[in-house]
């Protein structure tokens, strides 16, 4: 009687957009820690999550998502002992699988995945990237002699003055090639847990889809922040200046604001001594700068362990500022670190070091964003070709593949609704609370994400709505409702708002409190008293905590002198009466909720409801009062 609620079918992708645009996809790998362990509890190792997921987003193919088998449970290799682990675990068997599997030429390059190392503490090295070290793959000393010496080696595909004489073209390793011996792109898909890390690919693929400098679709705003004053173009016009001052470089990150301007996105600019988000910075038009709403790009300087919780970091977002730890303890619940922070709380793509990289060490700010904005090359491409050095200590986060500006890109509005999320619950920090985990699966359909809001009451109707905990537009969120009584019926549905306004429903769902402390469940919902010719709701609920499939039998009877039923089963009528059903996230429960039309006479009627498993059987009755 009590069937399951019948799946939509998800839509076949349409056709207006690809996610891999260029048909490059088959040529990344796609590395992932096998030894990483499952954190959330899926099942499968969080690492290797993080890499399917992104391998799915992007039609990456099954055959280049690699494993590698880390020995270490954080995020470094530390000492010779850890350049020696990182040799066998990491290098030699990249080196074996691209041997044995793929052409010299065929690997444009890594997607490092979250749970992979990205540091190697080298003996008389210091702190040095390794996702920066792989892109040598093939130059990297032997596996008792690191090639870390002074800071690092001059990179060939990188541009430190870009629009001075011809671009560097996009990314061919048979041109870039480094004393004779082939290189690789590379990015990193992490952060601080595999969720956050797999949204960094959702919030690319939503951005690659919509975002176009135009009116009426989606877009954001660009800043840039420098320290030495309102530069006139007079003061700009001997451009470049060079990374080799600090002054210096100040002028080529203010003279790199144009292109984005040029590039369609209004941007704002901080010329002063004040970071974006401190009390007094202002902007060069004279308004405040105490807050960076719908930041979409920005390039800058100089948050050295600071993060001003100004910013409005909308889905796509890409971002460098040039300090000393930009992207340090990238993976802690409080980094501390500019960008670190600005992950946590929304941002896409960043390119950022580890450790002091000195100032010509670090990405350039401006070579980044022109780039990746300006030129519409990929993700990967324009960290690289903003970082002068390799076996150095930047690290390239976000989706290797994304290219929100990309050449021939189609104009494509957002008009659809996001599709029902996925919803789990569990038992929150008192007994009256429960904790909403939701998940907007998007797969077979366009890109999306968005805001939660998660509506909830005794019945249908709701009456109640809470938002999410995170109040940005994401894929997977959480949700708290307290207050709830150890006996209690709820019914919730976990809604998403997208970044162009469109809401999608979700399921409408059912809990019980009580089955959290018994193993099977049956409740009579009804009113005590209706008057005679009144209509009225009746909801009857059933489940078992180890699922409502596990039932062998349930009953619905009535019991009335006037209509001389004993227990009669009522079932049939029940049903007769076109219920709406109702399920538990879980699978636990199901119920059948109906309007009992005012045709009952006058008398008491006894509503009972019993089910019965191998665990156990439960039974609840209501009086009503028909009056």
């Amino acid at each position: 009687m009590l069937c399951l609620l019948l799946a939509l079918a998800p839509a076949a992708l349409p056709q207006d957009f690809d996610p891999d645009p260029e048909h490059i996809a088959h040529r990344v790998l796609v590395v992932y820690n096998a030894n990483w362990p499952d954190h959330n509890g899926d099942g499968v190792g969080d690492s290797e999550e993080v890499a399917r997921h992104h391998a799915a987003r992007r039609g990456i193919p099954e055959r280049n998502l690699f494993p590698v088998y880390c020995s270490v449970s954080g995020a470094s290799y530390d000492g010779l002992a850890g350049w020696q682990a990182c040799w066998d675990e990491v290098i030699q068997p990249l080196r074996d699988h691209l041997t044995l599997n793929y052409g010299p030429w065929d690997i444009l390059g890594f997607s490092f995945c979250h749970g992979v190392p990205y540091q190697i503490n080298s003996p008389g090295g210091g702190e040095r990237s390794l996702d920066e070290s792989l892109i040598r793959l093939w130059q990297l000393g032997d596996r008792d002699h690191p090639p870390f010496a002074g800071v690092g080696s001059p990179d060939n595909y990188f541009d430190g003055a870009p629009t001075l004489g011809p671009d560097v073209g996009r990314f061919n390793p048979k041109l870039f090639v480094y004393f004779g011996e082939r290189n690789y792109l590379v990015a990193r898909l992490d952060g601080a847990d595999a969720a956050r890390s797999k949204e960094l690919v959702d919030f690319a693929l939503y951005a690659d889809a919509y975002l176009v400098p135009q009116p009426g679709y989606y877009t954001g705003t660009a800043y840039c922040d420098t320290q030495y004053g309102l530069y006139t173009d007079q003061d700009l016009a001997n451009y470049p200046f060079g990374h080799n001052s600090y002054a210096n470089a100040d002028k080529d990150m203010a003279y790199g604001r144009r292109w984005l301007e040029q590039a369609g996105f209004v941007t704002r600019w901080e010329p002063y001594d004040a970071e974006i988000g401190m009390p007094g910075a202002v902007f060069s038009d004279g308004s405040s700068a105490a807050t960076a709403p719908q930041a979409l790009w920005y390039h800058g300087w100089y948050n050295l362990l600071t993060y001003h919780d100004a910013w409005e970091w909308l889905p796509g977002s890409a971002a460098c500022d040039l300090d000393s730890l930009s992207i340090y303890n990238l993976r802690s619940a409080a980094p501390g670190s500019f960008l670190g922070e600005a992950f946590r709380r929304g941002l896409t793509a960043s390119v950022g070091v580890l450790a002091e990289p000195f100032l010509d060490g670090h990405c350039y700010p401006e070579s980044f964003t022109y780039y990746l904005v300006a030129k519409g090359y990929t993700f990967a491409e324009a960290a690289r070709v903003s970082d002068p050095r390799t076996l150095w200590r930047n690290l390239y986060v976000g989706d290797f593949l994304y290219q929100p500006t990309r050449a021939g890109k189609a104009a494509l509005l957002d008009t659809q609704q996001p599709p029902p999320a996925a919803v789990t619950v569990s038992a929150g920090s008192t007994p009256d609370e429960r904790v909403f985990q939701t998940t907007l699966d998007t797969a077979g359909s366009l890109p999306d994400v968005g805001r939660l809001t998660l509506h909830y009451g005794p019945t249908p109707a709701y009456g109640f709505a809470v938002a999410g905990e995170d109040d940005r537009p994401r894929v997977y969120h959480s949700a708290r409702v307290g207050g709830l009584g150890p006996d209690e019926l709820l019914h919730f549905r976990a809604d998403y708002t997208d970044p162009a306004g469109n809401t999608g429903a979700g399921t409408d769902l059912i809990l019980h409190t009580a089955l959290a402390t018994q193993p099977v469940l049956a409740r009579v919902v009804a009113p005590s008293t209706v008057a005679a010719g009144q209509s009225f709701e009746m909801e009857i609920v059933l489940g078992a905590q180890a699922g409502f499939a596990t039932l062998t039998s349930y009953s619905v009877t009535i019991t009335s002198a006037v209509l001389g039923w004993s227990q009669r089963d009522v079932l049939p009528l029940i049903l007769g009466l076109v219920p709406r059903f109702f399920n538990a996230a879980d699978g636990t429960l199901r119920s059948a909720r109906c309007t009992v039309p005012g045709t009952l006479p006058p008398d008491t009627y006894l509503i009972e409801a019993s089910a019965t498993s191998g665990a156990g059987s439960d039974s609840h009755a209501v009086t009503l009062t028909v009056q």
